[in-house]
């Protein structure tokens, strides 16, 4: 555990340990304010027993003269009053240093999601093609919010009442050794023996905690996700069985955690007021039952003992607390780390803000020489690949299922980095940093459009602010893509919101809109990857008329597995095993290309 806290204070920025290290100071301040709140009541409680001290020798008495107060009525009245300054200000010290603790929590935590957000927003497509997205959201939304609950926010706390035990006993020691040292060994192996019973257990619950809410997760997700095809297949039991048993597992590790955390509290009221018995019995026998003496002296270890025995149960709350919750650290360590090596930034707005123009390209872009394989692949998908595209032509490309098509692409627009050869621009080789560049260049349709619940003019200008969206580049692209029929007949028109996932829109609406939106920065490139393939033959026309309309001005590159798609390009090239098999126009291939006019027969 404490080989793990120690990595978790590795991540923290300069300024929040600097943060942390000032907040020490303020626990201390705070230790300091509960001693002498404890120590205060004893010379009252002394006063009230014996009222002969105000014409004695001793500090009260000296007090008493400096006072100027002649009543002795008065003078309790204000010495009492004191005591009650001492305490509140004590307890407003102490509400303030907690209250700054749990900020400085939340803070850090808070840091921690954006920290992990930033680091998977900016990982590449390949990142996200071999991760769960549920489990990208379970780790920002649950596992950083476990990390600062119940370990970063803990750790403040177990730090402040491990500090003011610390103080506290030393100060006791000072006024009785034996008994401080008694009173400290009790409680210190109480705790510590119920904590190694509970310690293999609390691990327990933490991993099954973290694995139940993942399991939550991915089943929402799913579930929710694939809702139309669940009520359609009748597969809602499938769904509910695995949810109820991920749920009993993630609810039981938490209340067992929370039992566990919380039972001590109440034998260690027992083993306190057995103390107290004890203390009680010590004093009557060594002071020979004199009050005077022992009243004083029971009431500040009494106040002692009511400011421990809390400070003490919250040091095992957090311990055990962060026990049960460590395995939510180790679940994004990793990625925490990985993202503070990284040094996250906003590279899309870096880049943007320092170049004024888009690449502009005269003759052709060119993929050379490409080798790819994914990770863990044994062998590669494409191999020594080498495929040109003529500017404003209409480039097709066409090949079975899994030969390469789509990962091409995603190389062409700077998504996935091949493991050999290179892309050029007019025969120039792109540098790595002109590829955000030429992502500027490039406008992308794939077979799902994914619409977010907002209106169709913020869903055009996606991931633009709604008062930066230009609404003349938003007609535009409306009526390059086809869209103003549909867009008329809205009752809000480009203000109308579309639904989650656009449910409300037909899926030729939503290609279209798709459209829209790779037309609204005005590409030099379009890329359409299976964007009609599920489609009907209708909408697929409307679709293909709204690319057609583009030819001869812009780069157009056809993805498609229906041959149909491709019959007006320039050029195709038919892909198969990750080369390039043949090329040429539509009729040409159908000729000359046996495997090509197979697929014409079948599409």
């Amino acid at each position: 555990m404490f080989a793990n806290l120690k990595k978790l204070f590795s991540l923290l920025s300069p300024s929040q340990r600097r943060n942390l290290f000032l907040l020490q100071f303020l626990v201390i301040f705070m230790a300091f304010a509960e001693i002498a709140s404890v120590f205060s009541i004893g010379p009252f409680i002394a006063l009230i027993g014996n009222l002969d001290q105000l014409n004695g020798d001793g500090l009260i008495a000296e007090a008493y003269k400096f006072s100027g107060i002649t009543d002795q009525n008065n003078f309790i009245i204000a010495f009492g009053a004191a005591v009650m300054t001492i305490l509140t200000l004590s307890a407003l010290i102490s509400t303030f240093t907690l209250w700054r603790l749990a900020m400085y929590g939340a803070k850090v935590g808070a840091d921690l999601g954006n920290r992990l957000f930033s680091y998977y927003m900016n990982e590449s497509w390949l990142f996200h093609s071999q991760r769960n997205s549920s489990d990208l959201v379970n780790k920002i939304s649950v596992e950083t919010t476990r990390v600062t609950g119940s370990i970063i926010l803990q750790l403040m706390y177990l730090n402040a009442k491990a500090t003011l035990v610390l103080f506290l006993s030393v100060s006791i020691f000072i006024l009785d050794p034996k008994i401080a040292l008694s009173g400290v060994a009790i409680f210190s192996f109480a705790y510590l023996f119920i904590y190694k019973l509970a310690k293999k257990q609390l691990e327990l619950n933490g991993i099954m905690h973290t694995h139940g809410n993942q399991s939550r997760f991915q089943l929402m997700s799913e579930g929710f996700g694939g809702i139309k095809e669940i009520l359609l297949l009748g597969r809602q039991n499938f769904f509910k069985k695995r949810f109820i048993i991920a749920s009993d597992d993630f609810f039981y590790a938490w209340g067992n955690s929370q039992v566990l955390s919380s039972v001590p509290k109440y034998f260690m009221e027992l083993v306190s007021f057995s103390a107290a018995v004890l203390l009680v019995m010590y004093f009557l026998v060594s002071n020979q039952g004199n009050l005077e003496i022992i009243l004083p002296m029971v009431s500040i270890y009494a106040l002692a003992g009511f400011k421990l025995l809390p400070a003490f149960q919250q040091i095992y709350f957090s311990i055990a607390t962060i026990q049960a919750n460590i395995a939510s650290y180790e679940n994004i360590q990793a990625d925490l780390k990985a993202s503070a090596m990284n040094d996250v930034q906003d590279i899309q707005g870096s880049l943007r803000d320092n170049t004024l123009e888009k690449i502009k390209f005269l003759h052709a872009i060119q993929l050379s020489n490409i080798s790819f394989a994914y990770p863990g692949a044994p062998q590669n998908l494409l191999s020594n690949l080498t495929i040109t595209f003529p500017k404003n032509q209409v480039i097709g490309l066409v090949g079975p299922s899994g030969s390469g098509k789509s990962t091409l692409i995603d190389i062409l627009m700077g998504l996935v980095e091949p493991n050999a050869g290179e892309l050029k621009i007019d025969e120039q080789i792109l540098r790595a940093s002109q590829k955000r560049l030429l992502q500027d260049t490039i406008g992308f349709v794939s077979q799902t459009i994914f619409l977010a619940d907002s209106s169709i003019k913020e869903n055009i200008g996606f991931g633009i602010p709604s008062s930066e969206i230009i609404d003349e580049r938003v007609l535009q692209a409306v009526r390059l893509a086809h869209l103003e029929d549909v867009i008329s007949s809205l009752p809000n028109g480009i203000d109308t919101f579309v639904g989650e996932r656009g449910v409300q829109l037909s899926g030729g609406q939503r290609q279209r809109i798709g459209i829209a939106r790779a037309l609204y920065n005005d590409p030099e490139i379009l890329v359409f990857d299976e964007a009609t393939s599920s489609l009907d033959g209708l909408t697929e026309k409307l679709i293909m008329e709204a690319v057609n309309s583009f030819s001869g001005k812009k780069t157009i590159i056809l993805i498609a597995h229906r041959l149909s798609t491709v019959k007006s390009c320039n050029l195709i090239y038919f892909i198969e095993n990750g080369k390039v098999a043949d090329q040429g126009t539509y009729q040409y291939l159908l000729e000359s290309n046996t495997s090509f006019k197979k697929m014409s027969e079948t599409t």
